[in-house]
């Protein structure tokens, strides 16, 4: 049935209202997440002892990491079976259930089960965003959203951070009290970022009765390939298997940082609590640029190829690992710049890689299980992070976790430098099997 040009203007109209609508609500609930995952440390561990706190906060963060791990599993299967909203809107609540009780005062048992499950919880928001992404945007959108959209996660982590931070620390809040604080106001602020997601997306342009976005390139490919089948087919992809593989380099570096950065400035540059938590921050503030510099640089200079961008920043950060230490020695102004080089460099590649060329490389119909099985992968990197960092930390010092990161930036860098000069494998699909129509 032919469409008139009146029809089209409205779909066209309708269509811009419900992506920004779609961008700006899955923005605040990935910032939302967060806020119930950047305050483990202030979560209340038994410690009598600095060197003992040290290694539980690394077992608490090591299970939290094994419960997000099988959590984007489980919600990128089902993202792609039941849609985005619901699977979000589980995962949201369970984490805020979880954070609630822990702030109520728990034993050590069932602060350990909670956190896992908390990360279990935590898990269900990348997938479902994803999966959202794929199905909202047009490819020739995709790649500028979901940058944009990135500083989500980026400016989610700072904030939630300072948040806890000033929560714990201000002198008229007892300290028992501000912890306590520093775990109840973040577990609103996810339930009130869960629920407006919930409130304002659909999980398909058809659901809010506009035409789907390139369903016919979709479609085909999808059916050439076997329909939705399961992971049989993300797990035989090539292009996904090398970017899981990346990922858990890339996370493994990302997350030691997240977490660990502000206790080595303590212990290094003995820095005030304050002071440390500041500095340690510039990673995500100023990471966020390099999410946007990515993608606008493959996108201009490189006819979209993502692989050269990602691991040029992979060698470049390596290089940067290498000379912290010294620079690090010039000073606070020396650490500040090194710290935010790096925050560009990891988060660049972070976004680049992780959420855009994975999308690239499959068909919408596996977008859910192919982001959850990259981030999974990648979240064993993050799982065994704190283990790596304390004992790099305890054998060598904490100069030496910098050595670390170098070499997995190298291998993250070495990995995607091997389709240095390919589009993605999907792009390359569909100009294969989908004809050209006048």
């Amino acid at each position: 049935m032919a469409i008139d040009n009146s029809d089209l203007m409205g779909q066209k109209g309708s269509r811009a209202y419900w992506c920004s609508r779609v961008f700006v609500a899955a923005w605040i609930a990935y910032a939302g997440f967060y806020f119930c995952r950047k305050n483990i440390g202030w979560t209340p561990l038994p410690a009598s002892a600095t060197n003992h706190w040290f290694g539980s906060l690394a077992n608490l963060i090591f299970l939290f990491s094994l419960g997000y791990t099988v959590g984007l599993f489980f919600a990128g299967w089902m993202a792609d079976r039941y849609g985005t909203r619901i699977t979000l809107l589980s995962g949201g609540l369970l984490s805020v259930l979880c954070t609630a009780l822990i702030a109520s005062g728990v034993p050590t048992g069932w602060l350990i089960g909670l956190q896992m499950l908390n990360g279990f919880g935590q898990g269900a928001g990348w997938p479902a965003v994803n999966k959202l992404f794929s199905v909202w945007f047009a490819r020739s959108e995709r790649a500028v959203a979901m940058a944009w959209w990135s500083t989500s996660y980026v400016l989610g982590g700072f904030l939630a951070t300072a948040l806890a931070t000033a929560l714990s620390t201000v002198s008229f809040i007892p300290i028992s009290t501000g912890s306590r604080l520093a775990l109840i106001v973040p577990s609103v602020v996810l339930l009130l970022t869960t629920t407006f997601f919930y409130w304002r997306t659909k999980d398909s342009p058809e659901d809010a009765g506009l035409q789907p976005i390139d369903n016919a390139a979709i479609s085909s490919l999808t059916l050439q390939q076997g329909g939705e089948s399961g992971w049989g087919i993300i797990l035989r992809n090539r292009e996904v298997q090398l970017l899981a593989v990346m990922y858990f380099f890339l996370k493994l570096t990302r997350y030691a940082l997240l977490f660990w950065l502000p206790f080595y400035l303590l212990e290094t540059q003995h820095s005030t609590k304050r002071s440390a938590l500041s500095t340690a921050s510039l990673f995500e503030l100023v990471g966020f640029i390099g999410a946007i510099l990515a993608v606008y640089f493959s996108d201009r200079f490189l006819k979209s190829r993502r692989y050269p961008v990602g691991a040029t920043m992979m060698f470049a950060a390596a290089f940067v690992f290498l000379l912290h230490p010294i620079m690090s020695r010039a000073g606070w102004g020396a650490t500040a710049v090194s710290i935010s080089l790096i925050g560009i460099l990891i988060y660049g590649t972070d976004s680049l890689m992780a959420a855009v060329a994975v999308l690239e490389a499959v068909p919408s119909a596996q977008a859910g299980r192919a982001s959850g099985f990259v981030d999974g992968v990648g979240s064993v990197g993050q799982m065994l992070s704190p283990l790596l960092v304390t004992q790099f930390a305890h054998w060598f010092g904490w100069d030496s976790i910098f050595n670390l990161f170098m070499v997995c930036s190298l291998i993250a860098g070495a990995l995607l430098a091997t389709r240095w000069d390919k589009h993605s494998a999907y792009s390359n699909s569909i100009q294969r099997t989908v004809p050209a129509t006048a």
